[in-house]
Order: structure tokens, then sequence, then C-alpha cells
């Protein structure tokens, strides 16, 4: 007999070809809903996890740039006192846009002794080469390199 399992004891015993049935265990519903709810607590718990380290990272890279971007802004700011090449009647943070506007013009591709000459003409003094030197090696020092 094709398909029929032979018995050994009071077990069947499957044979080539025949069709085994298994039994098929449900869980209770209520024990579905909590291995659901681990699932999803610990996919949560791991997208926030990952979310923190991703926003610290942001964070205190943010943190490192302004930090250093202030301190080139303040050494910027101290240079061109020393030197009197302070533009006239501009406040320190005037002076600051204009030596990241001389950085913009010189990496637009503007000639050094061009950029030189409208600073001098813009703020009328005569102290543009000390300006935009200062402006490349402290605001835009990878211009100068």
């Amino acid at each position: 007999m094709a398909g029929v399992s032979p018995r050994v004891g009071s077990l069947p015993v499957p044979v080539a070809g025949s069709l085994v049935l298994r039994r098929q265990w449900r869980l209770n519903p209520r024990d579905d809903i909590m291995a659901i709810s681990r699932i999803r607590l610990r996919t949560f718990v791991v997208a926030c996890a990952a979310s923190l380290v991703a926003l610290g990272s942001v964070v205190v890279g943010g943190a490192t740039a302004t930090a250093g971007t202030g301190a080139a802004e303040a050494t910027f700011l101290d240079e061109i006192s020393v030197n009197n090449a302070t533009l006239p009647g501009k406040s320190a943070d005037e002076m600051i846009i204009a030596g990241y506007a001389t950085c913009d013009h010189l990496g637009a591709g503007v000639p050094v002794l061009d950029e030189i000459s409208a600073v001098e003409r813009d703020y009328r003094f005569g102290q543009g080469t000390l300006f935009v030197s200062a402006a490349t090696t402290n605001l835009c020092p990878d211009f100068a390199s």
C-alpha cells in the first residue's frame, strides 16, 4: 500500500512519498502579543541608541568646529589690531565678515593683488595687504597652503 505508513509499536513511521502530518502548535494570542511587544521594544531601543550616538557625534563635532572657528576669528582680530590693519569705523563682527568675504573672493579666483586693492578701495585705508594676509592666515588657512 503506497502512502500508508507502517506502524512501529503504536507510532506511525513515515514512508518515502507519504505525507507526514505534523501537529501545529499554536501559541496563546497573549503570548503572541508579548513576543511582538518584546521585538518592537528591542527595535525601538536599538533605534534610539543609534540616534543618540549619531546626535552626540554631530553635537560634539559641531562644538569642536565652533570652538576652532572662534579661536581663528579671535586670532584674526588680534593680528589686524597688532598690525594696525583694522577696518575704519567697523565693529569686530563686521571685520570678521569682511575677512570671510576676502576668503570667498580669493577662493572664487580673484587674484591676491586685486583683492588687496579692492579692500583698500572699499574700506578707504592703506593696510589691505596686512588685512588680506591676516584673513588668509587665520580665516581660510587652506588658501595660504
